[in-house]
């Protein structure tokens, strides 16, 4: 039994040397602390992707008006290979459609008049013929994707900030990539 209080003092000193072993003493050097960056309140939110690129970058914007009415109609960028396609009835009465090819290397338009919805939705069309196809070796999946303004492209990075992602038809035959518009404002094709 005399050892069982050599035990307790034992383990309380073996407590004391690891506490002891732990602790900083006052010449230590303190760890660096990490300070998160704050985030852009702009993007909070937005998902990032890889716009697909062009062939050859644009450099300045394009762009064509219409009118179009409740028979529908077309509206096209050919330099920059843009098809929009109204379908009859997207639209009750005459309304003046504007598409810009956006300056520079990103796949990106912006539609006017902003915030327009349609009642049959619109059917954006991309020309392959237009666009590099080096992304494919990472990401074989293209698909639509809606940004709010031109400031949430990146054309050095290809990067976009988006609020929406569209599943895109690949016809290959008629070496197109399309997707469905339901409403205005920019839209780009990415890489997913």
């Amino acid at each position: 039994m005399a050892f069982r209080p050599l035990s307790r003092l034992g383990a309380r000193l073996l407590s004391i040397v690891l506490l002891a072993g732990c602790a900083r003493d006052a010449a230590s050097p303190v760890e660096p602390t990490v300070v998160p960056p704050k985030p852009n309140a702009a993007l909070l939110g937005l998902l990032p992707v890889r716009g697909v690129t062009r062939a050859a970058p644009l450099s300045k914007d394009i762009s064509v008006s219409a009118v179009i009415d409740k028979k529908g109609g077309t509206l096209s960028i050919p330099e920059a290979g843009l098809t929009l396609v109204v379908p009859p009835n997207a639209v009750s009465s005459k309304t003046k459609f504007v598409a810009t090819a956006l300056a520079g290397n990103l796949v990106a338009y912006e539609f006017e008049p902003h915030g327009t919805r349609f009642a049959v939705p619109l059917q954006f069309q991309q020309d392959l013929k237009k666009v590099s196809l080096l992304g494919a070796l990472t990401s074989p999946l293209m698909k639509g994707a809606y940004f709010t303004d031109e400031g949430k492209l990146d054309q050095t990075t290809g990067l976009a900030f988006i609020t929406e992602l569209i599943p895109a038809t690949l016809d290959l035959l008629k070496g197109r990539v399309g997707f469905p518009i339901k409403h205005f404002s920019g839209y780009l094709v990415s890489w997913q």
